[in-house]
């Protein structure tokens, strides 16, 4: 066997790793999955997971052999660490805050049965959230202790993967933010020699993704049957749904799923991203500008025919991985400096790209609010202000200021002021009836409704992006929301 086909020791030299790693020289003595009751020293998480990295950058084909035993019991500990202490309860009605009663007999009881290949994974819990069109949004809700397993499993995924994914893949990847794609994507389109832009979404992708061609692109990377089994365990575990029928789907992976993100940018990265790259741009002249966040992407092009055929091409493409366009958010968009007033407009990441003309008549590309967006957001102050009407003003203060603030943080790009200063008087105008609706008599007038905005320390609408500067590859993190 030669040393391109497993995973052999790999070593972090401290030299090279100290800013991620400062405890490498530490050892620890719990047990992993397969050490069958005989303890053994264990370098950190940390510094497993960098060289784990490592390898993987410095040699593309390597097919990674012991992940499985990578699964110990202070990965588990450390897993469990970064779970939300507020997210939903699955199945067994076991809370983050019930399983952290008992950790370590919690933890050393999953990693028996993890060791002993007893580990089964409970049902999923659907909950449907709603979308926008009125429509509702199916999310999975995992145990706890799969919680913690898919945590693990996805830091050993991302730590080989993100040496793999191209930076043209945005989402779920740390480091990667909505609002630098949409900067990212700007840029392109003002540089490049793009006048057609294909706009498409993948029709219920998580729904679709095939488990068996997963698996297979999965051990193009990874030599170990333990770990391929794993990830089949969450791919094929039954869904409670919420009437208490039990469904076993045949294909996708569960929206709320800890490792369901990785795996979706696993398989996207074979059926698009690498395919693009190699077979698309290379046929293309002069330019192709390509980005996918998530299950959304854009593609654009100099020649109208060359958009037509990448189409086309989409197509078939996705069909022999048992996917599918939306053909409601799909199309072709001509997209050209050349007729600024005849150019039309795309929606991506929540923002319209079009080409417009600055105060001095250049021509340039604007992102401003998409207007669905901007409405669905509305709703949500709508309902939220509804409901806590009532509320002291010191936590109403407290909220709306997180509020307006996560708005401008992701909306306050170059040239969306507009936007953001509609979006604060559609507020306030909310706020003011809402408040006004708390009593028969009314509170306020729009003078001293005013002077209590001010009081309240309300943000100002205000640009936050910074000129444009190119991404270069980012260390691992591990912090998730």
């Amino acid at each position: 066997m030669s040393s391109q086909e497993s995973d052999r020791s790999i070593v972090v030299r401290d030299g090279r790793a100290v800013h991620m790693a400062k405890e490498s020289t530490r050892r620890q003595s719990d047990q992993s999955t397969c050490a069958e009751g005989k303890k053994v020293p264990r370098r950190s998480v940390s510094s497993s997971l960098i060289a784990l990295r490592e390898k993987a950058s410095r040699v593309p084909d390597y097919r990674f052999r012991g992940l499985y035993t990578m699964i110990n019991l202070p990965m588990l500990r450390d897993s469990f660490q970064m779970l939300r202490r507020d997210a939903a309860c699955g199945v067994d009605k076991v809370s983050v805050a019930d399983f952290e009663k008992d950790l370590e007999v919690n933890l050393a009881d999953l990693l028996d049965r993890l060791k002993a290949k007893r580990y089964r994974a409970k049902l999923v819990r659907r909950k449907y959230i709603p979308k926008s069109g009125g429509k509702l949004r199916p999310l999975g809700i995992p145990a706890v202790e799969d919680k913690i397993v898919q945590m693990a499993a996805r830091r050993i995924l991302e730590s080989i993967y993100e040496a793999d994914f191209l930076d043209t893949s945005r989402g779920y990847r740390s480091g990667k933010g909505a609002r630098h794609a949409s900067q990212m994507l700007r840029e392109e389109l003002a540089t490049k020699k793009v006048n057609w832009v294909v706009e498409a979404d993948i029709k219920g992708f998580f729904n679709n993704l095939d488990h068996q061609k997963l698996l297979e692109m999965l051990r193009k990377r990874i030599d170990d049957e333990a770990f391929v089994r794993l990830v089949g365990k969450w791919l094929h575990v039954g869904v409670l749904e919420e009437d208490g029928e039990i469904v076993h789907p045949v294909t996708g992976t569960p929206q709320g799923g800890i490792v369901s993100p990785v795996l979706a940018n696993v398989y996207l990265h074979h059926v698009l991203d690498k395919r693009v790259e190699d077979d698309v741009k290379p046929k293309v002249r002069p330019d192709v500008v390509y980005m996918r966040y998530a299950d959304d992407f854009v593609c654009g092009f100099h020649q109208e025919a060359d958009a037509k055929r990448f189409l086309n091409w989409l197509n078939q493409q996705l069909g022999a991985y048992g996917l599918e366009l939306a053909e409601e958010k799909s199309g072709i968009v001509k997209f050209t400096p050349f007729d600024v007033e005849g150019s039309g407009k795309f929606t991506f990441l929540g923002f319209d790209f079009y080409w417009a003309r600055t105060r001095n008549g250049k021509r340039t590309v604007k992102r401003r609010t998409n207007a669905k967006k901007m409405n669905e957001s509305l709703r949500g102050m709508k309902e939220w202000i509804r409901t806590n009407r009532s509320t002291t003003q010191k936590k109403l203060g407290e909220t709306l200021r997180r509020k307006l603030q996560g708005h401008y943080n992701y909306y306050g790009v170059r040239g969306n002021a507009k936007s953001l200063g509609k979006y604060q008087h559609l507020c306030q105008r909310l706020i003011f009836k809402w408040l006004n609706r708390r009593s028969q008599r009314r509170s306020y007038n729009w003078q001293g409704f005013s002077a209590m905005w001010k009081s309240w320390g309300m943000p100002a609408p205000r640009i936050v992006e910074g000129a444009y500067e190119p991404q270069t590859r980012l260390q691992l993190s591990y912090t998730y929301t």
